[in-house]
């Protein structure tokens, strides 16, 4: 009970702070921009579904392509580095600055432990972020109904599912912010910390990843050219084509994705990513949504990491300040 009251504290202190009404703006912004411009594209796929190959941080999959799909999947790039910005910048100087301005004091001056006190921290910033995902997604489907594309129920069905993985998210990067909270004394240090780390998994990570996937598997080995029949103005002739199919080419594409892979898995980013192409994917041949009951077991295990991914620096977060000293 005494966490419900910190939590509520922190979400009105958050939700009313410059920062937090400055980013959220910005955020919606960003996501009228991206629907203004694919809105032609939206409104031609209205009513119909057409499935699509997507390939976004190490992650391959078909995806259907409906109005509402199209609208969360061209949003994922803004949600995968402004929600982490947000939750990483809200957890960032949650506990540090208390510490700093001595309010922390005052608060456990009250007859109230530690453990509610970083427990109700992570449950106010969390409400605040269920604030950005609602209105992001009620921004994203309301987009659509004022445009007057039709929404269709298994839409809204896998939105609502991506929003809740959107949500799960932002919450690892908010346990990261919280986790510098109490291991920086400084909030601005904590806080400029976690922009570095947000921007570095989620934009120079990838590049990264691709770099040394391809030193690890090492040079492409040279395949000989394949003599085809081609059609020419002077008739069929036999012309050699270096089509890169031989078995050792391909045992090189095999290693280079194995590789990228193993370096992706370590990514928020990632795993985010699997989840929300496993709500919304595509069936080829029947041009419409898998099944979820065949879809979600398919990404089962990136939900898995992603929850360790909150709660192991939440969990040393919480060691670090339960036994830290406050003075």
């Amino acid at each position: 009970m005494k966490e419900l009251n910190i939590a509520f504290k922190e979400f009105y202190v958050a939700v009313r702070s410059k920062r937090f009404v400055g980013l959220l703006i910005f955020y919606i912004l960003l996501i009228f921009l991206i629907s203004h411009a694919s809105k032609d594209q939206m409104i031609n796929q209205a009513g119909r579904i057409s499935v699509e190959s997507l390939e976004v941080y190490g992650v391959r999959g078909e995806v259907a392509m409906t109005p509402v799909s199209m609208s969360i999947t061209t949003n994922l790039m803004v949600l995968t580095v402004f929600g982490a910005l947000i939750g990483a910048i809200l957890g960032a100087d949650s506990l540090n600055r208390e510490i700093e301005e001595g309010t922390i004091k005052v608060l456990l001056s009250h007859p109230v432990y530690r453990d509610q006190v970083i427990n109700g921290k992570f449950i106010g910033n969390g409400f605040a972020l269920v604030v950005v995902v609602f209105i992001g997604y009620t921004f994203s489907i309301g987009y659509l109904l004022i445009i007057g594309v039709p929404i269709d129920g298994a839409s809204i069905v896998r939105a609502l599912l991506a929003s809740i993985y959107t949500l799960i998210y932002m919450l690892t990067f908010l346990s990261l912010g919280i986790l510098l909270s109490t291991l920086l004394k400084k909030a601005e240090t904590a806080m400029f910390l976690a922009v570095i780390l947000t921007v570095f998994f989620t934009i120079a990570y990838p590049v990264i990843v691709n770099e040394a996937a391809y030193k690890m598997a090492g040079d492409m080995p040279y395949c000989s050219l394949r003599v085809k029949p081609v059609q020419t103005p002077q008739g069929l002739q036999q012309i050699g084509v270096d089509d890169f199919s031989c078995p050792a080419a391909e045992e090189w594409k095999y290693k280079l994705e194995i590789w990228k892979r193993r370096l992706y898995f370590i990514t928020p980013a990632h795993h985010y990513t699997q989840l929300i192409m496993g709500a919304f994917a595509g069936e080829r041949l029947a041009r419409n949504y898998l099944p979820l009951s065949e879809s979600l077991p398919l990404t089962i295990n990136s939900l898995a990491m992603m929850i360790v991914q909150l709660l192991l620096p939440f969990s040393i977060a919480y060691m670090k300040f339960m036994t830290s000293d406050l003075k």
